[in-house]
């Protein structure tokens, strides 16, 4: 039996549920995330930063210097990095095979590998879009592939309307693909988990998820899933890739700063990490570990090391008063007939409120 680890796939992917605050009660190590919500923590003074030493050490037992960099915030950095994982396509080998199919690099590509499914009677993707997120990684994608890393952000922060021209041609192009039939419809209301059944009977044949899926795979299929990047869509634009990362932070009240210290050394020179990382199929933030036991492990770390700058999902990126109205306006936009004018429209309203100001921010 392959299991999940300590933590469930959802919380591992991202779901803050809108909190600014990794603790409710003075602890001194909590679980936690990189990208909005830690900024938020650390603007509000809830958490401490790493200290000079410990981020020596995290520098002297190799951690990816992408895990560091991606929690240091005005200088200081914030968060102990654990482990990583990269979003991409999920796919047998075997069906492509069949169908005489390479993984695609480039739009156009992938847009003949849809077409090839379809001819032959396989649809080709899957989408279980019931709690919103796994819509949101078509949308990052999408506008990372289209628009690039610093519109992204500036997006998600709220410094720029979901009306820009831009956003909108990520709308168009995602609502070609609907309209053109190539995601089965039953798998739209689903769980995200609920949709891999589907790709292991060949009834799709692709499904944008994060790495970390690889725990669901039953035995007798794990060896045939392949992985591959989302496709480049712009021939000059960089390789930009979702890569979700968890750390543990220091909550600004821990009683017992010596104790927690020795903890996470112990951590980053056990080799404690690796183990987590099987456990819960993810990459470990040590970048010098053993390789990879995890079934889509090194074809993940390969995209991960040609990635020209990562983003960690969008409700850890994102504003928390922009999650639920963007989650809304995605899963109403899946819906025909796949609108561009009302789903950036309903975004932009929700997120700006009712009078048309910007929403305040929960302090």
């Amino acid at each position: 039996m392959r299991t999940s680890g300590s933590s469930t796939a959802a919380t591992r992917r991202s779901n803050t549920n809108g909190n600014s605050s990794p603790a409710c009660a003075p602890v001194d190590l909590a679980f936690w995330y990189a990208g909005e919500r830690l900024r938020d923590a650390a603007a509000n003074k809830l958490l401490a930063p790493l200290d000079a030493e410990m981020v020596a050490l995290l520098k002297k037992k190799r951690f990816a210097p992408a895990t560091i960099e991606g929690t240091r915030i005005e200088g200081e950095v914030y968060g102990f990095p654990l482990y990583y994982y990269v979003w991409g396509f999920i796919y047998r080998k075997s069906l492509f095979e069949r169908l005489g199919l390479r993984p695609p690099a480039t739009w156009a590509e992938f847009q003949q590998a849809c077409e090839r499914l379809k001819s032959a009677g396989v649809t080709p993707l899957a989408l279980g879009a019931k709690s919103g997120w796994p819509a949101a990684g078509w949308f990052d994608y999408l506008n990372l592939r289209i628009n690039g890393i610093d519109f992204h952000r500036k997006l998600l922060r709220g410094e720029a309307r979901f009306t820009d021209a831009r956003v909108r041609q990520v709308f168009d192009v995602w609502g070609d693909l609907l309209r053109k039939g190539y995601f089965l419809e039953t798998t739209m209301d689903q769980e995200h988990d609920r949709v891999l059944p589907y790709l292991y009977r060949n009834h799709v044949g692709m499904a944008l998820t994060g790495s970390f899926i690889a725990a669901k795979f039953p035995d007798a299929v794990a060896a045939d899933m392949g992985f591959f990047a989302f496709p480049s869509y712009a021939p000059d634009m960089p390789a930009y890739e979702e890569a979700p990362l968890d750390v543990l932070v220091l909550p600004a009240r821990g009683a017992n700063p010596q104790a927690r210290d020795r903890f996470l050394a112990f951590l980053a020179e056990s080799g404690a990490l690796r183990q987590i990382a099987d456990a819960d199929q993810t990459l470990s933030a040590q970048a010098d570990a053993a390789p990879s036991t995890v079934p889509l492990g090194d074809t993940a770390a390969a995209i991960l090391d040609g990635a020209a700058g990562l983003t960690y999902f969008f409700d850890r990126d994102a504003k928390a008063e922009l999650v639920g109205p963007a989650f809304d306006g995605l899963r109403q936009f899946l819906k025909p007939p796949h609108d561009t004018d009302q789903a950036v429209r309903r975004i932009e309203q929700a997120r700006r409120g009712k009078n048309g100001a910007p929403k305040a921010r929960n302090k």
